[in-house]
Order: C-alpha cells, then structure tokens, then sequence
C-alpha cells in the first residue's frame, strides 16, 4: 500500500469516525425531545427538527462514501511525432518522445540511410472535438 492511499484510507477513518459522533449526538438529541415531550407536554421542535437533520445529512454522507467519484473526462491526449527524410521523401509517424520538437535530427532514413528530421508533432483529436469541429464550419 502505498502512502497516499494510506493517507486516504486513515481520512476516511476519521470521516466515518465523525459522522458516527454526529449520529449519536442526533439520536441523544432526538431521544431528548421525546423525554421532554413526554414529562412536559410540548413538542421541542428545534431539537427534534435539528437531530432529524442531521441523522439524514449522516446517512446521506455515508451513502456518498459508498459510491465511486465520478469521473471528470480529462485524459491526457495521444501525442504523435512524424518523422520525414529530406531526401527521398520517406514519411513515419510514432508516439511522442520526451524531448521531440520540430526540426530536430532524428535517425538514419531506412530507405537511403540520410538524417531524417521531426516534421511535424501533432496530438489526436478525440470524437467530441471532431464533433465540434463540424458545426463550427
């Protein structure tokens, strides 16, 4: 287990441990309200409506807890790298590479064994970005 799961795994203890205070203190809130109406005769409807509070605000907290995050759509774009002779022509595209940028000198041509260069680094447009793309034009 790696620290920041360790990290989050003792948040989520204290998390639980706090809405677990919160309950009972509602619960011995409530039960108060009860004890009163009943020797007294009169509803305490702030004590009653606070502790059903927050009762349903623990229980909806814990549900929360339960479920996956969504997920927020943000991945990191496929970079690509094309690579082209100045020679014979000779055009090859491969994945970005820490340190590519345009007009750098890359390996020997397969073809005629010259220096080929980076031509071009371009990323690839996702579905939604194709999408808007065609209603802009």
């Amino acid at each position: 287990m790696s620290k920041s799961s360790g990290d989050i795994r003792r948040t989520q203890v204290y998390f639980v441990s706090m809405i677990i205070v919160l309950m009972l203190l509602s619960l011995i809130t409530l039960l108060q309200a009860f004890k009163t109406y009943r020797e007294k005769g009169y509803v305490d409807y702030l004590s009653f409506t606070l502790s059903i509070s927050a009762i349903t605000l623990s229980v909806y907290m814990i549900l929360q807890m339960k479920t996956r995050p969504p997920k927020t759509g943000f991945e990191q774009p496929e970079v690509f790298t094309v690579i082209r002779c100045s020679k014979c022509g000779f055009e090859t595209t491969r994945k970005f590479k820490e340190g590519d940028y345009i007009l750098k000198e890359a390996d020997l041509c397969p073809k005629c064994k010259e220096p080929t260069f980076i031509y071009m680094i371009f990323r690839k447009a996702d579905e939604e970005e194709k999408k808007r793309e065609r209603y802009e034009l």
